[in-house]
């Protein structure tokens, strides 16, 4: 009988990689996929200043808007290269661990055929967790 390969997608705003399960007793496997947000060209260089309106203080202007713009395209990558994979035929279920927002980004992006293989979510930014502590976080969405 052929294991059942489910893929962790691990991301937050601007970094993802994959963790693989396929099995019971057989633990967590990381994968060589990683994505990361490019950032966007115009945005690279330094924001602009300014000098207060009373006295000789300065003050640099935040970008306004580029965050939603990159949180979406990110989200759209990454459901295209999970969209990719699966019609590769690489995994058989998906978990899509991320924070809330991201969450329903991904959500919005992905194909019906990639959403019917999630097989649960989880609301957690576990980028910066290290590997051998990432399975505690899914023993109650797969039998580690």
């Amino acid at each position: 009988m052929k294991p059942i390969r489910t893929w962790i997608l691990i991301a937050n705003g601007s970094s993802a990689h994959m963790a693989e399960h396929t099995g019971p007793g057989r633990g967590l496997s990381m994968l060589a996929h990683k994505w990361s947000a490019e950032p966007e060209a115009e945005h690279t260089d330094r924001p602009g200043r300014s000098f207060k309106r009373v006295g000789p203080m300065r003050h640099s202007f935040e970008p306004h808007g580029a965050g939603n713009e990159q949180h979406e395209a990110f989200a759209r990558l990454l459901a295209d290269k999970l969209s990719g994979l699966h019609n590769g035929d690489r995994f058989d279920r998906l978990i899509v661990c991320a924070p809330p927002a991201l969450l329903g980004t991904l959500r919005k992006h992905m194909p019906d055929a990639l959403t019917d293989v999630v097989s649960a979510e989880i609301a957690k930014d576990l980028t910066n967790i290290p590997a051998i502590k990432l399975p505690a976080h899914f023993t109650e969405v797969l039998a580690i």
